[in-house]
């Protein structure tokens, strides 16, 4: 995980102010309730944001053409695939 859980309450809660103070919401429960919510989409989105770097590194280390890490070829080849995995997880 790229954060602290601590972090990602901290980021959670200015979320929180933020689309209150601009109108993006009222909130008509409890606050924490929705902070925990927020905590648990921002997990939720780096979790799967890990799975997708594991499988397209797996995908392109698996392939009969070894691109080396770092090259051009390789970049192009891992953002196309990546960006593709990553749209059907957030399309799901």
């Amino acid at each position: 995980m790229r954060y602290s859980k601590g972090r990602i309450r901290y980021l959670a809660k200015k979320m929180m102010e933020l689309y209150k103070k601009e109108g993006v919401f009222d909130v008509i429960s409890n606050e924490s309730l929705v902070i925990n919510n927020i905590i648990d989409t921002i997990e939720g989105y780096f979790e799967a944001e890990d799975e997708v770097y594991e499988k397209v590194m797996k995908n392109l280390q698996s392939r009969t053409k070894k691109l080396v890490p770092g090259s051009m070829e390789w970049e192009i080849a891992f953002n196309k695939a990546y960006e593709e995995e990553m749209s059907k997880r957030l399309m799901k």
